[in-house]
Formats: structure tokens, sequence, C-alpha cells
């Protein structure tokens, strides 16, 4: 089982304690130790309406579960311009990083570890570029577009420079001792269809980003997982010879068809696929259980399949049908 739980009653349930606000690290730890077999994220509860000034000076609010911008510090396609290039020039400023800092994220990995007692854990998650620009930088789809038409030497040399950054934050964080896997974020697909075209990830350098990041994941000794919500389907198998290992979270209710994908692709590694958009939400315990033990019987008899959820486990998803997940997964 491998999952993300942002989940009071699954949490609480699995951790044997309710929240207190003192020390709701330590009951997500143990929510995981006890529930999972495989995560790449953990979290603990927010304060609802709770607003602070992020690091590009966006206003951010808070929910229990998630965060949001408010208000944007940057609104035309002047301001981002000015921005993107001094990112660039801090971007390329950065050092490789020394044996010293290697030693101390291999260290802090340890102690996750033990912390975790056999829970597995993904510590390693290099982003795409374009996926590091939309969605870490939060310059979002509609500028971005704008900036791609006119100003696209600029978002080239912003995306060579991420990639750089991205290759030096794998050899700190790709270390085989404390996780077999890697996982690319890279959500770059809506329901039914990828946001553009393969003629434009060419164009972006898409591909050959990915192929980039498996093999400095490869070299270290780590498989790699490609994480997308939304339909990826048509391209599957670019990501494939770009050297993928594995897929996430595998998502129904965007059209993902998980059995005719394991058909194409039986070799790659399989992460999620259990709908929660309206499975986990809305069905009964025993369709649930239905849908799990079909996909074990189907996915699983080659030991590729870590079974979870299509995206993770929000408030949402009632904890009677987690457990009817749970239970059918500990049949074996």
């Amino acid at each position: 089982m491998f999952d993300l739980l942002l989940n009071d009653a699954v949490i609480e349930h699995f951790a044997g304690r309710p929240f207190d606000g003192i020390d709701d690290e330590e009951t997500s730890i143990r929510a995981l130790r006890n529930g999972l077999d495989g995560s790449r994220h953990f979290a603990v509860p927010d304060i609802d309406g709770r607003t602070w000034t992020d690091d590009q000076g966006n206003t951010r609010v808070a929910a229990r579960w998630t965060n949001w911008i408010q208000q944007h510090a940057l609104v035309t396609a002047e301001d981002w311009t000015h921005w993107i290039t001094a990112d660039i020039e801090r971007i390329e400023a950065q050092p490789w990083p020394t044996d010293a800092e290697k030693a101390q994220t291999l260290a802090k990995q340890q102690r996750l570890i033990e912390r975790l007692a056999g829970t597995a854990y993904i510590h390693c998650t290099p982003s795409t570029a374009i996926n590091d620009m939309l969605f870490g930088k939060m310059i979002g789809l509609q500028m971005f577009s704008y900036l791609w038409a006119d100003d696209r030497e600029l978002i080239l040399r912003w995306m060579r420079a991420i990639e750089g950054s991205q290759r030096r934050y794998i050899e700190q964080t790709a270390h085989a001792e404390t996780a077999g896997l890697a996982m690319i974020y890279s959500d770059v697909a809506f329901k039914q269809h990828p946001m553009f075209s393969k003629r434009t990830f060419n164009a972006f350098g898409f591909f050959d980003d990915v192929a980039s990041i498996c093999d400095a994941c490869h070299r270290k000794g780590l498989q790699v997982i490609f994480h997308s919500d939304g339909d990826i389907t048509t391209i599957v198998d670019d990501l494939v010879a770009a050297g993928i290992d594995g897929l996430n979270p595998l998502e129904k209710a965007a059209g993902v068809d998980v059995y005719a994908l394991h058909k194409a692709h039986p070799q790659l590694i399989l992460v999620g696929g259990v709908d929660v958009t309206h499975l986990l939400r809305e069905g009964t315990p025993e369709e649930v259980g239905k849908e799990t033990r079909r996909m074990i019987n189907e996915l699983g008899s080659e030991g590729r399949l870590l079974i979870g959820s299509s995206t993770e486990v929000s408030e949402l998803v009632p904890l009677r049908n987690y457990l009817a997940f749970q239970d059918e997964v500990m049949r074996g």
C-alpha cells in the first residue's frame, strides 16, 4: 500500500491517537508507520484561515490540509520577465552540493526511515522544468503561455536553468541506502488529454528533461516513477523511451485505464490506481473491496503494483471505505 494521507479520521485511526496541536507530526508519522507500506509525503494539519507572505511576495491562505494564493505579487508580463531574469541568475549561481551537504541529507533521511520503522519513503522527488514553472514558481498556465509566445528565448533559458538546479537536487537527495525509488513531479495533463501537444513538449525539451532526470537517478541506483495527475496515456510511450520505470497516480476519473496501460507496458511499476474521485469517496465498502481485489489479481501478480488511491486520501474519503480498501489488500 502506497499513499498520501490527508484525512483526519484515517490518520487518527492508524496513529491510535488524535491530533492535539502539540505533536501532530508524530501523529502523522505513526499513521504512515501503521497504515502504509510506502509514501512520498506526510503533512500536519494547518490552521484554517492562516495567512502569510511567501518568498515570492504572494499572500497565501491556509485550510486544514491545503493552501492557495489569495493575492499574487507578480501580475503583469513585465513583472514576470523581471522576476524570471533574476531567478535565472539565482539558480545559475547555486553551487554543486558538497560531500558534507550530501552526508547531512542522508543522515536526515535515515532519521525519518528510523521513525517510520519499515514503511518505505521516497525522498528524492525532482521536478521537470515545466512543472516547477507552473506549480513550484507559480507562474500559472495563462502567463506561461503569454511569455512562451512573446519571449520564448527567456522561457527556454529559464527551463535550462531549472533543469540544472534539479540535477543538483538529485545529487544531494538520491541515496539508494534510504530509498530505491525516486519520483518525478510533473503535472502536465488535464482530464482526457495532456496540457500540451507533443510538438510543444518537444519544443520545451520536455522528454529530454525526463530522460536526464532518469539517467541521473539510475546512476544513483534508484528506479524512477513519473507522477502526473490527469490523462497522460498518449505520451506514455515517449516517457518509457525517456527511461521511466513506473507511473503514478493513474487517475481513472481523468481517463487513465490502468488495465490497458498494464497490457501495453507490463514492465512498468504502477503506483496508485484505486479511483479516489468517485469509488473511495462515494462507493460502498463492498464496491471498494471488489475493485481492489480485481486490481490485485490482474495487476499485482508480477510484483510491480504499489496499490493506493489515484491521487491522495483527502478528507472526502470515509474511514469505512479506506478500511475496506486496506482490509482487501491485507488479504494478499
